[in-house]
């Protein structure tokens, strides 16, 4: 007599389940840190300007934030420090992903970019 091998249809079908469960997490988070990457590097390129003001600065955030498709934060709510030497950017700011029905995800998000002001 024979001994069966192999899954059974039950956990043929928990396996798919689980995959379909991973990649529905993979295809709503990586959208998530792709935006926080291009933050990030938005607020690098513009902590690197000389002679901006802070109006400048955060003008220039939404226009690169038009073409990067960035939509979870504005140059409003950004903390901007306009110096002579350089200046200093900060992105606070929460994303919430819905996944189904009532369940989401809520990501925080801190990043900075310069030389922080000096404490007097």
């Amino acid at each position: 007599m024979k001994k069966q091998r192999g899954l059974s249809g039950i956990a043929v079908l928990l396996c798919v389940a689980l995959a379909g469960a991973a990649l529905l997490l993979v295809f709503k988070i990586v959208p998530v840190y792709t935006e926080f990457a291009n933050i990030k590097n938005t607020l690098q390129t513009l902590s690197a300007e000389t002679n901006a003001g802070e109006y400048t600065l955060r003008h220039e955030f939404d226009q690169k934030a038009a073409v990067a498709d960035i939509t979870a934060i504005k140059g409003d709510n950004l903390t901007v420090v306009a110096g002579n030497s350089g200046n200093f950017l900060r992105a606070q700011y929460q994303r919430e992903v819905p996944l189904f029905a009532n369940v989401s995800l809520l990501f925080h998000f801190d990043t900075q970019a310069g030389q922080p002001p000096a404490v007097q």
